[in-house]
């Protein structure tokens, strides 16, 4: 009846199993440490190599997504520049058509293009020529009577082509200023859609190499203008016998150009035969091409230095280890020649130490479970309920005004009413597997699994009459006799996940009961 005791498991457990403890031979634990040693070992290696090769290749990757960045930003810088020329091109273009070039004209012409150059800093000039490639107008004030520019490659381009869109030429030295260009020109025709000459506006590569020099390339790091002939625009750093070198033959037109307009690789240079991280992308409108990149033994640099210093560590570690692991094996050869010894006297202390912690379970002055077993139980029983989906309830019961009783019969008293009403308890629970605890001080608690709130209010009620029945004196109260109350809580899944959940319901019900006047049990809502 009720839960079993304390005593009884600790004879049980006597009885039981006893600890299996198998002598395992010295070559066997030898064998058995040096294999783990060389696998822990080998373990280590094999991460250390792995995070460095991962390592690596997120720098690489890192590179080539901020070259992409920065071949998108420079791109939209360049369109931007150049596009700011080719609309002031545009518009010259449509008022020399509409209005004719007379000499009475050009030093209006003038004036309003070197107020147009003034507006963009990155403007070198703009000019007319005619047809035969004289110099009609120029932003400059240069007075070049004499000058003819129909060798330049910009003048033959339109003079053999009829299309109106511009057209972007090689860099060249200016003959007005000596400084190198980039030109950009437009088309101008007769009424009848003859050639009558050229608009040109000419970009200081400066503009370029100013933005470009600004940026942090490492050492050895390029950013590259190219057109899509495959000849060089402008290239950072500068180097006047770069100008107009054909990368036709490079990984950018071969490899890389033929699968997209943008992207990102790792290759070889043509013009330097140095390897790098690439970022490319076309220029919009333009047939241009962005081409930044970056040292490729720059960008592993710092993750060469973090992996020599993690394989520093990761061998002194591993010697450490290794020194440790020789050690232990000595340990275990010299513990080898007492291990019989050592056995024996682990199964008799094995064996002591859990009739203790059995003993540990219970209370010294009830005999009932105590607080540390009444834990572990409902923890226990609560998850029993939840996977099986059964009931369960829960006691908490509270001796009524023994404070009084201690204080007017003394401790010998109260304690002997204690164990008296732990008797009661005990009497009326009837199931093996019920459990009674002392809570603390004079609150007890029993669980009932397998029962619902109204056979848990029985159990109460059962438990409440016997202890008044028992007529244990009580001059301090009215009663005149000691009384406990109850507190009656069933679980509840779905509000009730915890053991504190029930225990709180149920410590609620036995404060309700407390407060309504003692000596009754009361349902917890």
């Amino acid at each position: 009846m009720g839960h079993p005791s304390v005593k009884d498991r600790i004879e049980r457990s006597r009885h039981g199993r006893p600890l299996v403890a198998a002598q395992v031979g010295a070559t066997l634990k030898v064998r058995s440490a040096v294999f783990l040693l060389v696998a822990v070992c080998l373990s280590m290696t094999v991460i250390v190599i792995w995070e460095a090769w991962s390592s690596r290749q997120y720098h690489l990757q890192d590179k080539e997504v901020a070259m992409s960045n920065l071949a998108q930003t420079l791109a939209s810088q360049a369109q931007a520049s150049i596009k700011q020329a080719d609309t002031l091109l545009l518009t010259l273009v449509d008022r020399l058509e509409n209005d004719g070039i007379d000499a009475a004209r050009v030093p209006r012409l003038e004036h309003l293009l070197s107020a147009q150059r003034n507006e963009l800093r990155q403007l070198h000039g703009l000019f007319v020529y005619d047809e035969a490639g004289r110099w009609i107008a120029n932003s400059n004030g240069a007075v070049v009577s004499i000058a003819n520019n129909s060798d330049r490659e910009y003048f033959v381009y339109h003079r053999d082509h009829p299309d109106r869109g511009p057209h972007i030429g090689p860099s060249i030295k200016s003959r007005s200023s000596g400084e190198w260009i980039m030109t950009v020109s437009r088309r101008v025709n007769h009424s009848d859609g003859r050639f009558a000459g050229v608009a040109l506006a000419t970009i200081y590569l400066s503009h370029f190499l100013g933005l470009y020099d600004s940026i942090d390339m490492g050492k050895n790091g390029v950013i590259n203008l190219i057109a899509n002939d495959a000849s060089i625009v402008v290239r950072r750093p500068f180097n006047e016998a770069d100008i107009g070198t054909s990368v036709a033959k490079g990984p950018l037109f071969n490899q890389l150009l033929p699968k997209g307009n943008f992207g990102t690789a790792t290759v070889k240079s043509y013009v330097d035969g140095v390897e790098r991280v690439v970022g490319f992308r076309r220029v919009e409108g333009y047939p241009l091409i962005i081409f930044a990149a970056l040292n490729k033994d720059e960008v592993l640099a710092s993750w060469r230095q973090e992996s020599i210093l993690r394989a520093g560590i990761v061998a002194f570690l591993l010697g450490f280890l290794g020194i440790l692991g020789f050690r232990l094996i000595r340990l275990m050869k010299q513990q080898n020649q007492v291990q019989e010894v050592l056995l024996d006297a682990q199964e008799k202390l094995l064996e002591v130490n859990r009739s203790l912690e059995l003993l540990a379970l219970e209370d010294a002055l009830t005999g009932l479970s105590n607080r540390r077993q009444f834990d572990l139980f409902i923890l226990a029983e609560i998850g029993r309920a939840k996977r099986t989906q059964t009931r369960l309830a829960l006691l908490m019961i509270d001796v009524d005004h023994f404070k009084l009783f201690n204080d007017h019969y003394g401790h010998l008293a109260g304690d002997e009413c204690l164990r008296n009403i732990s008797a009661i308890i005990t009497d009326n629970m009837k199931r093996p597997g019920d459990l009674a605890a002392r809570y603390g001080g004079e609150e007890f608690a029993v669980v009932l699994p397998g029962t619902d709130y109204v056979g848990a209010f029985l159990v109460a009620e059962k438990i409440r009459r016997a202890v008044q029945l028992a007529g244990i004196l009580h001059t301090e109260c009215a009663e005149g006799v000691v009384t406990v109350s109850l507190g009656v809580a069933a679980y509840d899944p779905a509000s009730q996940a915890r053991p504190d959940d029930l225990i709180g319901a149920a410590d609620k019900a036995l404060y309700v009961a407390k407060a309504s006047g003692r000596n009754m049990s009361v349902i917890a809502n």
